[in-house]
Parts: structure tokens; sequence; C-alpha cells
């Protein structure tokens, strides 16, 4: 971990644990844990990573994690299509890197005919942004083929040994932060190709979002903790997007996720990317309205919603308390921001 804030060091006597489930760990959590940002806000965050979209909402809505960093439009399809009462806190980036990326004798979208293509799961978000990719690049439904093989973590080690543990050849997947870099560094034979941003075919969209049961804002001590994590969340990610503090950005990021210099360097441009990095609208986790109906467009578009033909999108995805969106932790976590974070060093 890098030098501690002094500020706070003598003044933390202890801690509340945190349970955070996440399927990759973040540049706005590498600052946040590797400065002392939740130190700071007397918590002790536990990092889970998720095995997969599936087991990772059972676990938020069980109370096993306090709070789940997933794709929104899972959220959106549990809640409309299941009746799962999850809330969004906010949006936390506009598309992590996230890249159609092949084996390295894959070069182009058309190869993939025939081919089976690994997921997270059939019906994730990810999978209905890569129908629409396949889709616009001229591949239908019929020639191509889903195996549900699990988290990005898994995904790519198994796109780099180029098959599955049961030895089923792997040719294709999505590929988000921190992966995406890491396949831009390995040695060109092994190097995926990247066939396509996401970013160019859909743009904007809302994709990463604090998630919880909403069970938990009717528990005042499980809302404090949201608020203290949502704010020295908010704290680092504003501190990862201001250019003073990319040195020591670069170096949380490299201490956090255990890489090379140059990788980190790599890391940081896809965190800060405007078009897809980590950046809401307004810099306050904010949910992008527009990008959120091209989410719900996309799955729309390829069947998977089962609510009624004359549902009402927009009055269920605007923000208020006991809907989808409810911003109500998020704004007293921005009002409890500890300013002195800001101006951390490293």
């Amino acid at each position: 971990m890098l030098l501690p804030l002094v500020l706070y060091a003598a003044a933390v006597s202890s801690t509340d644990i945190f349970n955070y489930g996440a399927f990759t760990q973040t540049a706005t959590y590498s600052i946040a844990n590797q400065l002392g940002f939740f130190a700071a806000y007397d918590l002790d965050v536990v990092y889970h990573q998720v095995p997969n979209s599936t087991a990772a909402y059972a676990s938020v809505l069980s109370g096993e994690y306090d709070l789940l960093t997933g794709t929104i439009d899972n959220a959106v399809n549990l809640r409309f299509n299941s009746g799962k009462n999850l809330t969004v806190l906010g949006q936390f980036d506009q598309g992590p890197d996230l890249v159609l990326a092949s084996i390295p004798t894959i070069s182009n979208i058309s190869q993939l005919v025939g081919k089976p293509l690994i997921v997270d799961s059939p019906v994730s978000g990810y999978a209905y942004l890569l129908r629409k990719i396949l889709s616009s690049s001229g591949l239908a439904s019929s020639e191509y083929f889903f195996q549900t093989v699990g988290g990005t973590n898994l995904r790519y080690a198994d796109l780099i040994s180029e098959g599955l543990p049961n030895g089923s050849a792997v040719y294709a997947t999505i590929v988000t932060y921190p992966f995406t870099a890491y396949g831009e560094v390995l040695p060109v034979h092994q190097q995926p190709n990247i066939l396509a941003r996401v970013s160019s075919f859909e743009n904007p969209v809302s994709s990463s979002a604090f998630t919880i049961a909403q069970s938990a804002l009717d528990d005042y001590g499980q809302s404090d903790l949201l608020v203290r994590f949502i704010s020295a969340m908010y704290a680092a990610n504003l501190y990862l997007n201001h250019p003073r503090n990319r040195e020591c950005s670069t170096k949380a990021i490299q201490i956090q996720l255990n890489i090379t210099t140059p990788t980190a360097a790599l890391e940081y441009l896809a965190a800060t990317n405007l078009t897809s990095g980590e950046v809401s609208p307004d810099k306050k986790f904010t949910v992008s309205q527009v990008g959120l109906k091209n989410i719900i467009a996309v799955r729309e578009e390829f069947g998977g919603f089962s609510v009624p033909s004359d549902f009402d999108f927009v009055a269920a995805t605007a923000p208020g308390p006991g809907k989808l969106i409810d911003y109500s932790v998020r704004d007293k976590a921005v009002s409890g921001l500890k300013r002195e974070l800001l101006s951390a060093g490293c």
C-alpha cells in the first residue's frame, strides 16, 4: 500500500467492514484503497472477486455483499423482468475500455461465423452489446452461439490460452478494463486482436453502476456505510480525473494490480478516457439517461424484455425514492466529501 495519509493515520481507531463485490479492480478503487481513502472514512473494504453475474446479483440481494459494481443493464433486467428489488446508487463508468477481442488468428468479425463466443451469461448486459456489434457487422444470430464461462477475469484467461479448461477452443469475447491493456503488452504472437470497440457502435452507454439491495436503504447503519463508501469512491474518482494526480494515480493502479509501469500507464489512459473511462457525465456518478436509453434499446432490439409492450421505461428509470435509480445515498456522499483527500500525495 502507498504511504498512508498522515492526517488520518492517528485518528482512525476502529473501522467498519464493508463487503464490496466487483468484476474488476478499477482505477478508482485502486486509488481509494492504495491512498487510504477508505481508511479516512473508517472503512475496512473487503474486495470480493465475483465469478459471474448470476452469483454476483444473488449475493448483493442476500446481503453477502454490501454493494456490487455491475453493469446497469443487469439491474434493469432483474428489476423489470424478474421483479428483483435492486437499486442503482449511481453510474460508475461509460463502458470501461470495452472491446470485442479475439485470438491472434482471428482478424475480422466475419471470421466468427459458426464460432462459439464466450460470455458471462447470454442474458447479461455485455452479451447484448456483443449481439449489437455482431449484427451491425453483418452477422445473423444464427451464425454464432454463446458459451457461458463467467466473469471477465476468467474469460480473459481463456482467451489468452485459446481454450477452456475442458479443451474447447476459444475464439473471441468481450473484454474490459484492466484486461484490454493487459493484452496490449503481451508478446506480439500472443496479443489478442481488438476487432471492435463498443463505443464505435453504441455511444454513450451507461455501464458499471453502484448496485445494492433496495432494503439496505431502510437500515440506518447500512445506509451510513454506503454513504461513506460512495464518498470515498467519489473522492478517488475526482482524484483520478485531475491531471495533476496522474503520477500518483498511475502508481496506485500499478501497485493494486501488481503490473509493470508501462502497463499501468496504459490503464491510466483507459480509465481517464472521456468516452469509455471512469467518468460520469457530471463527475458525481449521475446516470447518463441517454446512455441508459441506449442500453435499454439494445436489449429491446434482441428480445431481452418480457415486460408489457406499453411498459414506460422513461418513467421506470426516472430517479426517485423506491425506484431503480435512487440518488439519496449519492447526494449524502457528495455532501460528505473530505476535500483534503483530493490533495493526497503518494
